[in-house]
């Protein structure tokens, strides 16, 4: 069986959106798979990938790293439920998964930084807030009075994603495909980790990311 290694919080929160994507394709496929949490401070458990990030899925041959990656081989591997559609599908994820790991992320990260910590305990805590504030040069809270400012520019960024939802129900078309679980993930996180208003209540996408997880039991 598939072992699916994720990143794991307090109380075995899981809340990383890259393990996510890898998680929900598992599930929405029907592949049978099995999980082993992984904290900050567990990083002796995934020595065999000679590398320190998760998720990693160890296969009967072996792993695959990078939630990019392990969906693509899940493509390859699992001819009867395949993932992408097309060839045409596979761009537009790639263009999705670059766009939220490098535009969409990074300010999802200053909403929610300094509750982040709340989902964590004993070292993971330690370790996430050392190694948060070395890359920001500055306390984990520098982020906090521009909280509102970032809410207002992230709803503005995915407002292509909401004129598609608003034809269709969701960015596959009909119905949910890898395209919305890339998307996903980042909402998983923020709602994981945040008390913030990050989506209005009356917002497609809001509506979107309910139908999400009640179609995928989540």
């Amino acid at each position: 069986m598939l072992k699916l290694y994720e990143l794991s919080g307090k109380n075995d929160l899981r809340f990383s959106p890259p393990c996510w994507i890898v998680k929900i394709c598992l599930i929405d496929k029907q592949i049978n798979f099995e999980t082993e949490p992984i904290k900050f401070s567990e990083k002796h458990k995934i020595e065999f990938s000679d590398q320190q990030l998760v998720p990693i899925l160890k296969h009967q041959n072996g792993f695959v790293c990078d939630s990019w990656n392990i969906i693509n081989w899940l493509d390859k591997n699992y001819n009867n439920k395949k993932i992408f559609l097309n060839f045409t599908s596979k761009n537009f994820s790639k263009f999705l998964y670059l766009w939220t790991s490098r535009q969409l992320l990074p300010i999802l990260f200053k909403i929610i930084a300094h509750e982040i910590p709340n989902v964590l305990e004993g070292d993971d805590l330690d370790y996430f807030i050392r190694t948060r504030e070395n890359r920001i040069k500055g306390p984990i809270t520098k982020f906090t009075p521009k909280i509102s400012e970032n809410i207002k520019e992230f709803r503005k960024l995915i407002n292509p994603i909401r004129k598609i939802i608003e034809i269709d129900g969701f960015i596959s078309g009909k119905k949910p495909g890898v395209e919305d679980y890339i998307f996903f993930g980042n909402f998983r996180w923020v709602y994981s980790c945040s008390c913030c208003n990050l989506l209005e209540i009356n917002d497609p996408i809001y509506t979107w990311y309910k139908n999400i997880l009640k179609l995928t039991n989540l």
